[in-house]
């Protein structure tokens, strides 16, 4: 009895293919799961890494409160890690917002940003550690008109015929220090016989040369 199960089994083993090939069913095969010809790439992260981010922020008026549009902020960033660096310039919108997308940043980076508006007092921001790869930085410009010193124009006083404008110390500037002065007369001496006897003489003071005569040496006995 066991001999004839054995030939009925052997007998549908054999049967089986032959059936499935007649029937057109698909063959009972072990599918091969296809090698990958190269590795996934993973990305490699360093301790204090913060992965990618932008930096964004907004520029007002200081007196107003009013958004600055067409305000140009440069950004410099230095990084030991970072494959895309935030070194370049861009506009604010109309609103005064501007943005620097897609940075990579790392703990230990260092940031300088600068923001230069016309008519606006020029405002610089250093980061020398960051805790996020967003960094947000608003700037409240100065109008430069507030900060700058009133200049004093000084009217020049009115100088006499034989006056003119002097300033005692050496800098009058707006015209502010000017004084009127007499000009001191300058003489020209008269023309001596200098390889002759004779030599310049003045009897007592002859300021500006005025005075002065020529005299004739006579020797001693």
């Amino acid at each position: 009895m066991k001999a004839i199960i054995k030939i009925i089994l052997l007998f549908l083993t054999l049967l089986i293919p032959v059936f499935a090939s007649a029937c057109n069913l698909p063959a009972f095969k072990k599918t091969p799961i296809p090698e990958s010809s190269s590795p996934l790439a993973t990305p490699t992260f360093l301790v204090g890494d913060l992965g990618w981010g932008a930096i964004h922020g907004k520029v007002t008026d200081s007196v107003t409160g009013l958004p600055i549009p067409g305000a140009i902020v440069t950004c410099r960033h230095s990084s030991y890690t970072s494959p895309s660096l935030c070194n370049t310039s861009t506009v604010t919108e109309k609103d005064g917002i501007y943005t620097f997308p897609e940075n990579f940043f790392h703990d230990t980076d260092r940031v300088h940003l600068e923001v230069q508006a016309k008519g606006y007092v020029t405002q610089s921001l250093d980061v020398n550690f960051l805790i996020s790869p967003w960094l947000n930085a608003d700037f409240t410009l100065t109008p430069a008109a507030a900060t700058e010193a009133p200049q004093v124009m000084c009217t020049q006083p009115a100088c006499g015929p034989y006056e003119s404008l002097f300033c005692p110390q050496g800098d009058c500037p707006n015209g502010c220090g000017y004084v009127c002065a007499t000009p001191a007369a300058i003489c020209t001496p008269p023309l001596c016989a200098i390889d002759g006897n004779e030599v310049y003489f003045c009897s007592g003071v002859c300021p500006g040369g005025c005075g002065t005569t020529c005299a004739t040496i006579t020797p001693g006995p």
